[in-house]
């Protein structure tokens, strides 16, 4: 080996050792702080939901949540935030939540949760007709304003024809005293499947077509999209109403036309509601080989928020089975299927949280028709066999059982839930039957 090639690895050994003995005698920096901000985004009863954030997406981060000097959570995360659920704390009850990243605490937050509803109902059970009566669906303004449609037939005189005859009637109204026999025409004397109040003076019909109830008037619109029997309707203006159908159908009414929407399915649409910022719909067929689906419509276009394969699923697979009924409160929406009681999807987040059937009276009880409420600590899930099971926001109790009640069955199709009135509609022994549960 030269001379020079020698030298120069001497002088390269020299360079390292020196460098790494100046390293020892450096002291080590210390961890940057990154700052985070704890939000309660969403609150219930029995469950806090608590937002972790950060304005560094990039880095992994650690964090510490302590409600009242007491650790809950320790975790991390890398994006700009992550969240968790506090399921530990009661209800109507004030906790002061803060966040620590290393050794900073950062700004604390008072949260109170919300208080439990109460279940104390009593029950009444109206009949009506006399043969061959059904009642397919109900809609509550208030207490003393409700709309209910179906096909009701009553003995009495027929003045076109100068005889007594069975006369047909699709509609009644309670005003809070007493019930008003309605026939929706023209041209329909039949029964009329859907009704949706918009308000007090603005209520939709529906069967094959759509009819508007305004200023004391019915009003048919012959102009609506031919897309068969209408199967729900929902509407927070009547500038905003949505109509479904069988086979996939939607339509909107903008306040002066109508125009048909593309479901990207054709599974039979059954439910629909929704809010300023979201509609849902739940789809379902009785026969196999057809979608069990939830459509959510965001930004002028519906996708497929949730599918099931089976129709009474399976949670070990995250299948949900056959979904029934769904409620549009503020930032959720509340499913209801054959597999859980209560599915609650927080849709800016994505956010989904479930109660099991089976963890629930509903276990015992028929298939859920409707789930309607107010809020999300105030739900009544009705049953098609007249059973009514309530959510307070911490238990699930049944509330009423027709046929306990009465000793025999009952068929329901329609109810609704508004303010402290819980009200069901179907068909017994040949009568319309309407019950009404008041708190």
């Amino acid at each position: 080996m030269k001379k020079s090639a020698i030298v120069l690895n001497i002088l390269l050994i020299i360079l390292v050792i020196l460098s790494l003995l100046s390293c020892k005698e450096c002291p080590t920096e210390p961890e940057k702080a990154i700052p985070l901000n704890i939000t309660a985004p969403y609150v219930e009863s029995t469950i806090v939901w608590l937002r972790i954030s950060s304005t560094d997406s990039t880095h992994q981060k650690s964090y510490t949540v302590i409600r009242d000097s007491v650790i809950i959570s320790e975790g991390l995360f890398i994006g700009k935030d992550t969240i968790i659920a506090d399921r530990s704390v009661e209800p109507n009850t004030t906790y002061t939540y803060s966040v620590q990243h290393s050794d900073d605490n950062f700004e604390p937050i008072a949260v109170t949760t919300m208080d439990i509803s109460s279940n104390d109902f009593t029950w009444e059970v109206l009949y009506f007709g006399e043969q061959n009566n059904t009642l397919q669906s109900v809609s509550i303004v208030d207490e003393n304003d409700i709309w209910i449609v179906g096909l009701i037939e009553v003995w009495g005189w027929d003045s076109l024809d100068s005889e007594y005859d069975w006369i047909p009637y699709n509609a009644l109204h309670w005003d809070g005293i007493e019930s008003e026999y309605i026939s929706i025409t023209p041209p329909y004397t039949g029964a009329f499947d859907v009704v949706h109040s918009i308000d007090d003076t603005s209520v939709w019909f529906g069967v094959n077509y759509p009819v508007l109830f305004s200023n004391g008037e019915f009003k048919m619109f012959e102009n609506a999209p031919g897309l068969g029997w209408m199967l729900d309707i929902w509407g927070n203006s009547l500038d905003n109403t949505f109509f479904t159908y069988y086979d996939g159908g939607i339509a909107h009414y903008n306040g002066s036309t109508y125009h048909t929407m593309n479901s990207g399915t054709t599974t039979d649409l059954h439910d629909i509601d929704g809010n300023n910022e979201r509609v849902f719909i739940v789809g379902y067929n009785i026969h196999a080989g057809y979608d069990r689906l939830i459509l959510e419509y965001k930004n002028g276009v519906w996708n497929k928020t949730f599918s099931s394969n089976l129709v009474n699923g399976d949670l070990s697979i995250d299948d949900y089975g056959r979904f029934y009924s769904v409620k549009v409160l503020d930032d959720v929406a509340v499913i209801s299927s054959s597999a859980v009681a209560t599915l609650k999807y927080y849709y800016h987040d994505h956010v989904v949280d479930i109660m099991p059937e089976k963890s629930t009276p509903l276990k015992d009880c028929w298939a859920v028709r409707k789930i309607d409420g107010n809020a999300i600590n105030d739900l009544a899930l009705i049953s098609e066999g007249g059973e009514v099971v309530h959510y307070n926001g911490k238990d699930y109790v049944q509330i009423f059982d027709y046929e306990e009640e009465y000793s025999k069955s009952v068929s329901i199709y329609g109810g609704d839930f508004k303010g402290d009135v819980i009200c069901a509609v179907g068909d017994g022994s040949g009568y319309g039957v309407v019950i009404i549960g008041r708190r």
